[in-house]
This record gives C-alpha cells, structure tokens and sequence, in this order.
C-alpha cells in the first residue's frame, strides 16, 4: 500500500503546532529532495523531524535538534506499523512555549504520523492483463464501445483493420470477446501489467 499523493495534516498539543506533511518516494533522493522542500517552505519553524522508508531496506530518520530519539524513531516507528511503503513524513514543529518532556515528544510525533497516514487517500497496486485485439471496421462499433464499458484502452490504430490494446482485470475476458464477435476475434496475452486502484 503506498500513498495516493502528498498529504498534510495539523494538531495542536500544549499550544505547539505539529504540521504533519507526507508524501510518496520511491527512492531515497525523492525523499531528500522532499524534505529540502519542506524545510524551505517552513524556514521559521522550531523543528523540522523527519522519516523516511523506501523499498525494503532504506530506513531514515531525523530529531533536528528535538532530544535524541523522542522524534525521528517514533515517526519511523508509526510509518512502520502503519504497512504504508515508499514514504516520507515531515513533521514541522512550532513550539508554543510549554515543554513536552521526553515522553510527551515521542507521542506527538508518533500520533502527528499515524494520524496523517491514516487520514491520507492510499493506494494499492493489482495485476492486470494487457491484451491486443485486431478486428474488422464493420465490428468497430460493437467491440470498442464494449471495451470501452469493460476494460482501459492504452492504444487504437486503425489500419486494414483497427488494432486495439487494452488491460483488464477480468480473467474471462478473451471468452466474452469471442462470445460477442461470435467467434471472429480473437484477444491476444500481451504482459502483465499492474494497476493503481484506490485501497
């Protein structure tokens, strides 16, 4: 499961104001790039936290002058429990002018991530199967509006014949397109593919 887009959140707790800002990154120079960017959006904040997971094995983390491992730990820890890949969180912190103590930073950055990747539009990747369809213009109308209802066309040439490729999810495809032409065309597999649906 990955983030749709980047996403932000607030909370406020003891008159500090927490901006969670999370976004997906699929390297680790994504997640730098990102947190270069947060940092010069909110060069007056008091703390700018950070975490980032990448892959299977890329993990990082940053206090940013907060008391060593009451904030980039905990932050890593809510990304981790949360089972959301390819992510990097940004916690711009602006003190209100009552300490937290050791334990109230760990749970502010803590909640200030989960609370965000809970709240963030997230995704899941499902396979797919491309497949490419030649038939006759004389059955254009019924087999491209049919695929139209019933599948996402990637590509459509018209040439002796229209040629189309398209993904679908259903494995009876081929069959239902055989059924519809009465036995005339004939899908070919082309690859797997995967597709972004909403989780």
């Amino acid at each position: 499961m990955r983030l749709k887009d980047e996403f932000r959140n607030t909370i406020v707790i003891q008159k500090s104001r927490f901006i969670t800002c999370i976004c997906p990154c699929r390297t680790e120079e994504e997640a730098r790039s990102y947190i270069n960017v947060i940092r010069k959006e909110f060069p007056d904040a008091t703390h700018v936290c950070t975490a980032y997971s990448v892959g299977d094995t890329i993990r990082r983390s940053s206090d940013n002058k907060e008391p060593a491992g009451t904030a980039g730990v905990p932050m890593l820890e809510a990304i981790n429990k949360s089972g959301v890949q390819d992510i990097c969180a940004c916690v711009v912190r602006y003190f209100g002018g009552i300490k937290l103590g050791a334990g109230g930073l760990v749970r502010a950055y803590s909640s200030s991530v989960s609370t965000a990747v809970a709240m963030a539009p997230k995704v899941i990747d499902v396979p797919a199967k491309e497949w490419l369809v030649q038939y006759p213009y004389e059955l254009s109308g019924t087999i491209e509006t049919w695929l139209r209802r019933n599948a996402s066309i990637t590509d459509i040439g018209y040439d002796e014949q229209v040629s189309c490729t398209f993904i679908s999810e259903d494995e009876d495809i081929a069959r239902k397109l055989r059924d519809l032409s009465k036995g005339t065309v004939e899908a070919e597999f082309v690859d797997t593919v995967m597709l972004e649906k909403d989780a």
